[in-house]
């Protein structure tokens, strides 16, 4: 295995509906380069070893809307995805997976577990009309032993102002594996017909350079 050690400080994916009634489909989509803000004094969901765990029903601290409905409260699951609303069903592919939550947002949709340093965290911060959620991940790795040394940190970000989804990418530790799931990365809607994804590869690559360059379907 070769060891690859990429830095994204910040890539940052934005999400914008156009109308309180578009479907996810119908998203705007930009990401820019930046620096990784780590959040700190949250609510902390869990610690080492989480896997697969869902923690439901979050509060939010504000109404937020997103493909045209107003949601007060999300779900996280460990596997790199929160749903919106009071549960969730785990998946390593919540996006395309007929079984999977509906209307879920996913940065690293895929098999990931916490490193032993590894921590779960949310927080709700600011002030109105500019609130923010805020889910980060950790020191997680994807779930193989030949990835057992990846360390990678990455945050969902919702935002009050514009009802903005922002997927927000730190520095990232990768082993080359060529037994990689496909990542997936993008919002689903009422079903997984309805999708915004990011187009990922199935190649063996490095998580962060499956991250995704072009607007297409999984």
């Amino acid at each position: 295995m070769q060891k690859a050690k990429l830095y994204f400080f910040l890539l940052l994916f934005l999400l914008i509906a156009y109308s309180a009634w578009a479907t996810v489909s119908e998203y705007s989509f930009t990401s820019t380069l930046g620096t990784f803000t780590e959040i700190t004094g949250g609510t902390v969901l869990g610690t080492a070893t989480n896997d697969n765990e869902v923690f439901n029903a979050l509060p939010l601290g504000f109404t937020f809307n997103y493909n045209g409905v107003d949601y007060t409260e999300v779900s996280v699951a460990c596997n790199g995805f929160i749903a919106m609303g009071p549960a969730a069903v785990t998946s390593n592919q919540p996006i395309s997976n007929a079984n999977s939550s509906n209307n879920v947002v996913a940065a690293i949709g895929r098999d990931i577990k916490s490193r032993d340093t590894g921590e779960l965290m949310y927080l709700s911060s600011g002030t109105a009309p500019n609130r923010m959620f805020t889910v980060q991940w950790k020191h997680w790795r994807r779930s193989a032993t030949a990835t057992a040394n990846d360390d990678v940190t990455f945050q969902i970000q919702l935002q009050e102002n514009g009802n903005k989804v922002v997927f927000v990418y730190g520095p990232f530790t990768a082993v080359t594996s060529t037994t990689n799931q496909a990542i997936q990365v993008g919002l689903r809607g009422d079903s997984n017909a309805d999708f915004n994804n990011r187009a990922t590869t199935t190649t063996g690559l490095p998580p962060q350079q499956e991250l995704p360059t072009t607007t297409s379907a999984c």
